[in-house]
């Protein structure tokens, strides 16, 4: 047996070296994981940076929404999305938690608004049609970018004027009653649609209404410092014994009510001011006898009843209508009404100091020893009703606006044959000097102490306070003036029923 051929024991056996060989490097597989967390990664911030803007826009019922589907739009493109509705702490309402994207961001302020467009039908005609197809919205007004941030928004009952948010002029109708007119009530000029309603509501003192329209910029400059607007919805009927009118601005104001305006000075006039207040006639007929058209003399008369009279009624002239009569009041001694009488500025000259004003409504008769007398007025008049008016052949100086005269039961024959010269001409044509003179003669005098009560608006009210007695008014008038008042008194007076 050889060497080699030994059994190999214990640790005498050698075992064989390992083989190290050198690492690979990095492995591609990492890769996977790594490129992973990267894109998460910028997913995850760029979500961050992108995400929308949360909002509470709170509303008093949930009607119309869906969470998850009604969208918040501006300018009919989507901006945002109502993700879920919950009742408010108090119970009285819902609160829709919003979220816009992120451009909105710095739009949301104080001076942003919400409101809800659903299908409405109204006088000034129908909105929000689409919505019965595409469902209702939240629409959004953006606010100014350097107003303070805001997230908590109640919701606007209807859309905001046009006119807090476009450029255009606004003005202010004042009236008695609506009528048929509403919110959205087209104005027209011409019979063509130049503006609209935009809102209604009560005066103050509950007096009447005001109406807020607004112009759009192209057509503001229509309105002037005396456009006269009346209220055309509807058909107007006016006229006479003699003729019928029938008037309507379009079908469209027959249906849903309308106002239209016109300016008779045309571009004469200066342009009206945004917040310039007009008074809305009741109708076109109305605008020229109504008191707060431009220009006329504004007095009035005194009587212990109002009679048949009404406001609208004419003031007749020689039967001629010159103005109307616009207001009626009791005055604070609760014994004597005050009735307001506006003349036209062409007709003021006609009203002298010495003037008489009596009751040419209806027919009145009187008994005496010559038998029975009918006094009538024009048939207008007993139709229609109104104030007569006549002056002496001497007319007394012309009177103040405020002016307060008193009003006769019925009209005596002798004021109807007065035929004063009383020159409404231009300057240039005046009559004779002589005829002038006389028109500031003897007559002035009678008046201040017959038929002109010489005193103001303010005198009268004061005149009539309340438990002040009229008859101590009248000792009042009376210790005053003194004895030689009284004569005078008695002397004109028999002579003005001669004349």
């Amino acid at each position: 047996m050889t060497d080699n051929d030994t059994p190999q024991t214990g640790n005498s056996i050698d075992a064989p070296e390992p083989l190290v060989e050198k690492g690979r490097g990095f492995s591609l597989i990492w890769l996977i994981p790594i490129v992973a967390i990267l894109v998460g990664g910028g997913i995850g911030i760029d979500t961050i940076r992108n995400r929308g803007v949360h909002a509470v826009i709170t509303l008093p019922t949930a009607e119309w929404i869906e969470p998850g589907k009604t969208k918040i739009r501006y300018l009919n493109i989507d901006v945002g999305t109502v993700d879920a509705v919950h009742m408010n702490e108090k119970g009285d309402g819902v609160e829709l938690h919003c979220t816009l994207i992120k451009a909105s961001k710095k739009y949301l302020n104080e001076g942003a608004n919400f409101w809800l467009v659903y299908p409405r039908v109204g006088a000034g005609g129908i909105s929000g049609l689409g919505t019965l197809v595409s469902g209702a919205y939240l629409s959004i007004q953006l606010g100014p970018t350097d107003a303070e941030p805001k997230r908590l928004f109640k919701a606007l009952k209807t859309a905001p004027l046009e006119s807090d948010i476009s450029p255009g002029l606004t003005i202010q109708l004042h009236t008695e009653k609506l009528n048929s007119l509403d919110v959205g009530s087209p104005v027209y000029f011409r019979q063509i649609q130049v503006g609209k309603v935009e809102r209604h509501e009560l005066e103050k003192d509950g007096s009447g209404v005001i109406l807020k329209v607004f112009f759009a910029p192209e057509y503001a400059g229509l309105v002037r410092e005396d456009s006269r607007f009346w209220n055309a919805g509807g058909i107007q009927v006016s006229g006479s014994l003699a003729h019928l009118e029938v008037e309507a601005e379009s079908l469209d104001s027959i249906i849903a009510g309308g106002i239209a305006f016109d300016t008779p000075s045309g571009e004469k006039a200066d342009p009206a001011a945004k917040g310039s207040k007009f008074w809305l006639h009741s109708s076109k007929a109305d605008v020229e006898t109504y008191p707060f058209r431009y220009g006329g003399l504004r007095i009035y008369i005194e009587g212990p009843e109002l009679g048949s009279i009404a406001i609208g009624d004419e003031v007749y002239y020689r039967e001629i209508p010159v103005g109307a009569v616009v207001t009626k009041e009791l005055l604070n001694d609760s014994r004597h009404v005050r009735i307001g009488l506006n003349i036209q500025q062409r007709y003021a000259s006609l009203v002298r100091s010495n003037s008489v004003f009596w009751n040419a409504s209806g027919i009145s008769a009187s008994l005496g020893l010559s038998g029975l007398e009918i006094h009538t007025g024009s048939i207008a008049s007993i139709l229609a009703g109104g104030i007569g008016f006549a002056t002496p052949n001497s007319p007394g100086h012309e009177v103040k606006p405020g002016s307060v005269f008193q009003m006769h039961d019925e009209v005596k024959d002798a004021w109807l044959e007065w035929s004063p010269l009383i020159w409404r001409g231009a300057p240039g044509e005046a009559p004779p000097e002589a005829n002038q003179k006389s028109a500031e003669g003897k007559g002035s005098r009678i008046a201040r102490f017959f038929h002109h009560k010489n005193k103001d608006e303010a005198e009268s009210q004061k005149a009539g306070e309340p438990n002040k007695d009229s008859s101590q008014n009248g000792a009042h008038e009376e210790k005053r003036h003194g004895f030689f008042h009284n004569l005078f008194h008695k002397k004109d007076k028999a002579a003005d029923d001669k004349d």
